[in-house]
């Protein structure tokens, strides 16, 4: 699967920058949202004192939504990284309502650049949701992250699953081709894919007998989101990789990293993974 790295490609004019993404959605940001961050890290990381006290990385931090969320967990060093400067503007927006905690730290630097990685130092926690699958080359990208572990270090991991269900949203292989098509066009063919994808998802939900209404007021998305900002980042996520659980448990079966939790999907969503370091 042949993908652009994603800190060439943002820097196109035209190409989906994440952190753009990102910073309209801190525009919603309330005390709710942030409270759904907490109770997901310590829900899967098996309690909130595998947090306190820990130091944890977040690994393409976005909107540094989960960063902050570790910080007010307790943790007791939180690094936010991303490539995006948009994504570090986020993060950094969220460290100065805190008063600038000395204990938080915010790079920008390339999960693809192992000096950089090699830089940071070593972590109990590493955390990278929905990210790694964008870089361009997913497996270097899980190599350095592994360079951040220590014996017992645990990494929550959420990557998009393979999925080959044609009647089910579309297989994997198909959306690589949109989310191809989308990058690669001007702001009004955005636009009305856009439309078309919302519309699309719409008329799902009227299938399933769900109320779309409903469900979009009430929505809690990957990492805080709301709906309208899923949808985006969703059809502009390019580089697009992904991976079945199989094919992540063997690979980091091999690198000596044991599988501790799993909360799959059934469809083209995120699969994540709480692995350990033996």
């Amino acid at each position: 699967m042949k993908n652009e790295i994603y800190e060439d490609a943002y820097k196109k004019s035209n190409h989906f920058s994440f952190g753009k993404n990102w910073q309209d959605f801190l525009k919603t940001l309330n005390n709710e949202k942030i409270e759904e961050a907490k109770k997901s890290l310590v829900d899967f990381l098996d309690g909130e004192e595998n947090i306190k006290d820990k130091t944890f990385i977040d690994i393409g931090c976005g909107s540094g939504l989960f960063s902050y969320a570790a910080y007010k967990l307790g943790a007791a060093k939180v690094v936010s990284v991303d490539v995006d400067e948009f994504s570090v503007a986020c993060a950094t927006h969220l460290k100065e309502k805190e008063g600038n905690p000395e204990n938080w730290e915010i790079k920008k630097g390339s999960v693809l650049d192992s000096d950089f990685i090699l830089s940071l130092g070593r972590f109990d926690i590493a955390y990278s949701w929905g990210v790694l699958h964008h870089t361009g080359d997913m497996y270097k990208a899980f190599d350095n992250i592994l360079k951040l572990m220590q014996n017992d270090s645990l990494f929550y991991l959420a990557i998009y699953n393979k999925f080959t269900h044609i009647f089910k949203g579309g297989t994997s292989e198909t959306w690589y081709k949109i989310k191809g098509i989308y990058n690669n066009s001007g702001y009004l063919i955005k636009k009305i894919m856009e439309i078309f994808y919302s519309t699309y998802s719409i008329f799902l939900m009227l299938l399933r007998f769900k109320n779309p209404f409903e469900y979009i007021k009430n929505y809690k998305g990957n990492r805080g989101m709301s709906w309208h900002h899923d949808n985006i980042d969703w059809i502009g996520g390019y580089p697009y990789e992904f991976a079945s659980i199989q094919e992540i448990i063997s690979y980091f079966g091999k690198k000596e990293m044991y599988c501790k939790n799993i909360n799959a999907v059934d469809g083209l969503g995120c699969n994540e993974f709480l692995l350990i370091k033996k």
